[in-house]
């Protein structure tokens, strides 16, 4: 009996059958690999929550404008973003956010949404 259990321990760890009786590594190279799939991107928070907050708000997000433009009372923002542009209309200037809209880096390319403009934020 001792040389029958000396005999099993001396199979080397990696080469000891499975329960289908194949070697461990035979069946590693016959089982599917799970394929991973890349991520999808996180999108950015909805423009409305934005609408009626203070500039702060939005700046906070987005960072400061590359851009501030003051018309009378009411000041427009561009902020240059990685893929796009986004732009605010703010009134009284440095008050409350009263619309919000994106728009391409080049002319001639569509506009994304501003959830996707703002994705990974």
């Amino acid at each position: 009996m001792v040389a029958f259990a000396a005999a099993c321990s001396s199979i080397p760890e990696g080469d000891a059958p499975v329960r289908d009786g194949r070697q461990a590594s035979e069946q590693a190279a016959v089982e599917p690999v799970a394929e991973t799939l890349p991520a999808a991107p996180v999108l950015g928070r909805d423009p409305a929550t934005f609408i009626g907050e203070d500039v702060s708000v939005l700046n906070a997000y987005l960072g400061e404008p590359a851009l501030v433009r003051e018309e009378g009372r009411n000041a427009f923002h561009r902020y240059d973003l990685e893929g796009c542009r986004a732009y605010a209309v703010v009134a009284p200037a440095g008050g409350l956010v009263q619309a919000l809209s994106t728009g391409p880096l080049s002319n001639g390319e569509a506009a994304p949404t501003f959830e996707t403009c703002t994705a990974g934020l």
